[in-house]
């Protein structure tokens, strides 16, 4: 009788191992096994070059010496949380905040259908073959970035943020920059 518990137990952690085993496999083929790594906070991200939904020329490199939100959005499923951007923009972009919506897989009609429609001001950009999606490295709908006026990613996040939250995330990286530049002013100007 315990030789057929013991049997059973050794069969039910063989199962569960090779289950880990096969699991840890996949991770790692998913993952991939080249130097690529995420876009992480501190990074430099990949240029953003193109017209956008109205043929105006964007390029992220531009816009060094402003704070930008780039949103990687999906009509069909964060349609509500980008129109909420607007009044959240038009709040900031005076004090030097740009915001990049950058729809992935819908069609540049469609785009700008939703962007006249919603009375959308900040720039939009219409990602059909979702490139840019994927150079980001984005895993889900919506990711954000937010860059300091140096152009580095200082925020990133995973899923949808009231803009009230994005409000708070940006006003701290104006009153660290404040302060950053505070501080060179103290120690240059002796």
């Amino acid at each position: 009788m315990a030789g057929g518990l013991i049997l059973v137990a050794m069969k039910v952690f063989m199962t569960g191992l090779t289950s880990l085993i096969v699991m840890l496999v996949c991770l790692a083929f998913l993952t991939g096994c080249d130097s690529k790594q995420l876009i992480k906070i501190g990074d430099t991200p990949p240029e953003i070059s193109g017209n956008d939904i109205h043929g105006d020329n964007v390029s992220l490199s531009k816009l060094k010496g402003k704070m930008v939100v780039i949103y990687f959005w999906k009509n069909s499923c964060c349609g509500d949380s980008v129109k909420k951007l607007e009044p959240f923009y038009r709040e900031n972009k005076d004090r030097g905040m740009a915001v990049l919506a950058v729809n992935a897989g819908d069609t540049k009609e469609v785009v700008e259908s939703y962007a006249k429609n919603n009375a959308v001001t900040f720039t939009v950009l219409a990602d059909e073959d979702s490139k840019l999606f994927k150079r980001y490295q984005c895993i889900g709908y919506p990711t954000i970035f937010i860059l300091d006026k140096n152009g580095i990613v200082r925020e990133k996040i995973h899923g949808d943020i009231l803009a009230e939250q994005l409000r708070k995330l940006v006003v701290k990286q104006f009153n660290i920059q404040k302060s950053v530049e505070a501080a060179y002013e103290k120690i240059h100007s002796r």
